[in-house]
């Protein structure tokens, strides 16, 4: 009789209600909890709002890298938008917790091989920079592979983590992300300030400070087969005054992974042979 009052006085859990059917008889589809986990983190990685955005950003690439040398135009407005997704996988990444590591390698290799597409499609466009854009893609490469593998035999969580004793440059490149991201937009936006340039109907607009600036800035340079012999900017164009804004931060960042291939180096060498510990 207490179990039967038990029964009686306890209404029924949602679980335990049996679910809604359709005039056909069958249970309609759970689509509003499926959209709602798709938005959080769920066990299938390859689904996650920004790999699927990352997905998206080498398929951009690879369209702007095929139309480089035939429509300029097309070509940038493709890079562009594959730079935008680039910026927002992250930012949904921290928004619906769906970090990975596949998505963290998926966006560093997709950096990795869309730069150096467009290195090469500049080494076709001026051939006279041609080791100049190698050897800024062997920099490149080179230097973010061996800082990874680094910090990988260091047990580090990710290739950023750098240490206090690395150079001040490279902690203050990967410790603030403004910074960083600036070095990061100003590099890529030199290469497309330089592939924009082959197009006259790009180079023919005026920018704002055409008539402060000199009509053309000139910086000679070493005689060496391949890395050319002038650095010249047309400061009248828009182009030109763009490129002049983003070459600062183009150097800060090829300093800066000069100094994580010189740390990633020691870093090896330390592993071979750890100091001794003083008594």
């Amino acid at each position: 009789g207490q179990r039967t009052a038990r029964r009686a006085s306890t209404p029924p859990s949602c679980g335990a209600m049996p679910p809604r059917r359709t005039r056909s008889g069958s249970a309609p589809a759970a689509s509003s909890g499926t959209t709602t986990r798709f938005f959080q983190r769920h066990s299938n990685v390859y689904a996650y709002v920004p790999n699927i955005i990352g997905y998206a950003r080498v398929l951009l690439a690879a369209a702007a890298l095929r139309l480089a040398l035939d429509d300029v135009p097309t070509s940038l407005a493709l890079y562009a938008l594959s730079f935008v997704c680039d910026e927002l996988d992250g930012r949904f990444a921290r928004m619906f917790d769906q970090c990975s590591e596949f998505g963290k390698l998926l966006d560093m290799v997709t950096d990795r091989l869309a730069t150096t597409g467009l290195l090469m499609v500049l080494s076709r466009e001026y051939p006279n920079w041609f080791f100049t854009c190698v050897s800024l893609v062997a920099l490149d490469i080179g230097s973010h592979w061996l800082q990874m593998y680094a910090q990988l035999l260091r047990n580090k969580s990710s290739h950023k983590d750098v240490d206090e004793s690395s150079f001040f440059i490279l902690r203050l490149y990967y410790t603030n992300r403004i910074f960083m991201g600036a070095c990061c937009v100003g590099a890529e936006v030199l290469y497309l300030a330089a592939h924009a340039a082959t197009d006259p109907r790009i180079m023919a607009i005026a920018g704002p400070l055409a008539g402060a600036l000199p009509a053309k800035v000139s910086l000679p340079l070493p005689a060496a087969p391949g890395f050319g012999t002038e650095l010249s900017v047309e400061c009248a164009s828009a182009l030109g005054q763009l490129a002049l804004v983003a070459l600062p931060f183009w150097a800060v960042k090829q300093a800066a992974n000069v100094a994580q291939l010189v740390t990633s180096c020691e870093a090896l060498v330390a592993h071979d042979f750890p100091k001794r510990k003083r008594a």
